[in-house]
């Protein structure tokens, strides 16, 4: 952190951060920035939700205060509190965040401590609070109501819960819409990745609901809420709850602190976000907010990952020779990517194609030369390969699978072997494999361990969060550290379907920043007799079509490029050229899922909005029998725009638009996608 000022609460006193301000009393305090402002009325050490305001607008969001203090511990705080320190403070929690304003509110009573964390981003509409608990004795547990709906009229009240809380508002039900949006990783086996179930909630109800992420929308504005615990998917946490979110009328409880039983523990970061315009809104606020966890460098954050493992020979052709011809035919393509992918190490793992010789996935540390490089397929080690990767300007990525044994105990000696190698070999993108944490201190080691390569090399590194498989960090529990390695897909198991990823991109689209996520292309002329009589098999597209699915997030290369066949490098080429120069544009702008749902038989793609009225769109005609569909873009003021044909189907056009942001694309063949850039020539004015 970079500033400091504390003070124990006995005056009043401010502390000002770019747009941000925090201001405190013995009974209050109050933080807030251009969009967004909170007030919490201090009671007994833990704070009380007074106000939530929008700054913009002026309207306050609570209907009163709350009826109980939050976050609030396991136990029923009944003790006095003895004394309560401010401090404010600036700075990052890691290196690659945006600065943000901290306020922390430390009380102390007789058997423990309880300090209040309040952070917000400068320009950013949202407050996020967490509570660290350090206890001198045993903690206390507290225990879970069983009260349910009977249809017997006892006139009792719905009772407040009073422990393990993230926060408790009082809001408006009436005309208010909750999305409880449940999300889904471990994508090895599971391929409907989003789901989002809408509530009216005008009759007040008793209701509870698990999940990371919910909307509480007004019907007639338009404006809301967003709700996000940034912690694993509920099914993964360490520490499970019963719900996420319990409402009764205008009482909306949100619970599961998540810290564990550790004498001194932490709970998950809760944060309340404020957006207007629907669901244009929500997406862009969500995308703002996740982007101030990892500020964008183009040299860090744009490649096309490339690794031979989509071809399904496992580590069978990981040797010096074979990286080496494969790096030549990437540069003449246009990805710049150097993976060691697993069997880089001397010893092998469980997915090994040599597993028979003492295969791991655990406890690598009880072979004292597991993490050696593989003198039998690199008799000469990695220089000269990293040598001929960093001459022709690629980047460099390496696979790693931490050690599991006793809750990642050996998380330091792991980061030891992956700093080594940046040092050594500048190598910056870590893929973690295999993970899998079933305690909190687990999932803490492994969060440290991430922590650590990004701190260490002072942004240059990054982690590749795998949550294909396992019991892992999940969508929201490790912005700062890196990219989502979203799925495996393989034509050797009819796994992959160009329209399927697409689907999984497009709608996650709407929650997670797409530019955050990895997206697999194939080689589509492999299996094809595995897709006998398939209209939607990956060969009965462009040969260039499943890499356009990814050209919004991440592209990664999956196959063996040796493997591809002359004219599907040629179609990679081609794209990539025109792709490359325009990447960074696309990914610093807005990103939006636009059409329809991908099914297979829809008009769909995404816009990135990069200017208030210019962009890139790439629209996708699946198996639909029309040739031309209207298509709103969002955020287009009224004009006349000029729409540049840049790859794929379709050609120049022009096309006006009176503030709906309607345009028609034009494509004329089936199975194919369109890429364009639009620019705004004429503005309409109002009469």
């Amino acid at each position: 952190m970079l500033l400091a000022q504390s003070q124990e609460v006995g005056r009043a006193n401010t502390f000002v951060f770019q747009d941000c301000k925090a201001r405190w009393n013995p009974q209050q305090l109050t933080i807030g920035n251009t969009f967004i402002q909170r007030q919490w009325r201090i009671d007994n050490g833990l704070l009380v939700n007074v106000s939530l305001k929008n700054v913009v607008t002026g309207n306050e969001q609570l209907m009163g205060a709350s009826p109980q203090p939050s976050p609030a511990p396991e136990f029923e705080v009944r003790e006095t509190c003895r004394k309560t320190t401010i401090t404010a403070d600036t700075g990052k929690a890691v290196v690659v965040e945006t600065a943000a304003l901290l306020v922390t509110i430390r009380s102390e009573y007789d058997s423990y401590t309880l300090t209040t964390f309040c952070k917000i981003f400068p320009q950013t509409p949202a407050v996020s609070t967490w509570l660290r608990i350090e206890q001198k004795t045993a903690q206390e547990t507290g225990i879970a109501s069983t009260d349910r709906v009977t249809g017997i009229e006892t006139g009792r009240q719905w009772q407040s819960i009073k422990t393990d809380l993230t926060d408790v508002l009082l809001l408006n039900h009436v005309h208010r819409q909750l999305l409880a949006v449940t999300l889904m990783d471990h994508t090895d086996d599971k391929d409907n990745l989003v789901q989002v179930d809408e509530f009216l909630l005008t009759n007040p109800t008793t209701n509870w609901w698990s999940g990371n992420l919910f909307f509480l929308e007004d019907q007639f504005s338009k404006g809301g809420l967003i709700f996000l615990k940034e912690a694993p998917l509920p099914y993964a946490r360490p520490v499970k709850s019963v719900a996420d979110l319990r409402q009764n009328a205008t009482q909306f409880a949100f619970t599961g602190l998540g810290a564990g039983a550790d004498s001194v523990r932490e709970s998950y970061p809760f944060t309340i976000l404020l957006y207007q315009n629907g669901k244009t809104g929500r997406t862009a606020v969500l995308q703002q907010y996740q982007r101030r966890f990892r500020t964008y460098n183009a040299d860090r954050d744009e490649l096309i990952w490339h690794s031979i493992w989509g071809d399904r020979n496992r580590d069978g052709r990981m040797t010096e020779g074979f990286l080496s011809k494969e790096i030549e035919l990437n540069r003449q393509i246009g990805i710049d990517h150097l993976y060691f992918i697993d069997g880089w190490q001397k010893g092998p793992s469980s997915n090994s194609v040599n597993r028979e010789k003492g295969g791991l996935w655990d406890n690598q540390w009880s072979v004292a030369d597991y993490w050696e490089p593989n003198k039998e397929r690199f008799p000469n080690g990695f220089d000269a390969l990293v040598g001929q990767a960093k001459d022709n300007g690629f980047k460099i990525g390496m696979w790693y699978n931490p050690d599991k044994t006793n809750d990642y105990a050996n998380w330091k000696r792991d980061t030891d072997v992956l700093l080594n190698f940046h040092k050594r070999f500048g190598a910056n993108y870590f893929k973690y494999d295999g993970v899998e944490f079933f305690t909190k201190k687990g999932e803490t080691n492994l969060l440290r361990a991430m922590h650590r390569i990004v701190q260490e090399t002072n942004g240059q590194a990054g982690i590749e969060i795998d949550i294909t498989a396992g019991l892992r960090t999940g969508y929201f529990a490790a912005m700062p550290y890196g990219t989502l390695f979203l799925e495996n897909r393989y034509t050797d198991f009819r796994k992959y379907y160009p329209h399927t990823t697409l689907r999984n991109l497009w709608q996650l689209a709407q929650f997670v920043d797409p530019r955050r996520m990895r997206i697999e292309f194939l080689n589509p002329k492999r299996n094809q007799h595995l897709y006998p009589n398939d209209l939607l098999a990956p060969a009965r597209y462009p040969k260039d079509y499943g890499l356009a699915v990814t050209l919004f997030a991440k592209p990664m290369a999956w196959f063996e490029t040796s493997g591809l066949s002359d004219s599907t490098r040629q179609a990679f080429t081609k794209l990539l050229a025109v792709y490359k120069p325009h990447q960074s544009a696309i990914h610093q702008g807005t990103i939006f899922p636009i059409g329809d749902e991908p099914t297979g038989f829809s008009w769909t793609g995404f816009q990135s909005q990069t200017g208030k009225s210019e962009g890139y769109v790439v629209v996708y005609r699946e198996m639909n029998p029309q040739s031309s569909r209207p298509i709103s873009l969002y955020n287009l003021p009224a004009g006349t725009y000029r729409f540049e044909h840049l790859s794929g189907n379709g050609k120049n056009f022009q096309a006006s638009t009176n503030g709906n942001g309607s345009v028609t694309f034009s494509l004329p063949a089936t199975l194919n996608y369109g890429f364009f850039r639009y620019q705004l020539l004429t503005s309409k004015t109002k009469p």
